[in-house]
């Protein structure tokens, strides 16, 4: 599978998945996922599949780097 590689937070999609996170956060595919499932994470469910709102998931990166 191709790695994305996002320069800004304007290039990320409305809607990230678990592969997206793993991108942005340079972690592996099975990290992104135990990220999802923290506890604070926004993440939502459509069907059987994990999405995260652009804007929430950058709130919750800037509350983590502030932390």
């Amino acid at each position: 599978m191709d790695k994305v590689a996002f320069r800004q937070a304007g290039e990320l999609p409305l809607v990230l998945t678990p592969m997206d996170i793993a991108a942005v956060l340079g972690i592996s595919r099975n990290t992104a996922y135990e990220v999802i499932h923290s506890e604070g994470f926004p993440a939502f469910r459509v069907g059987k599949q994990y999405r995260v709102s652009r804007e929430r998931f950058l709130t919750w990166l800037d509350s983590e780097t502030a932390a």
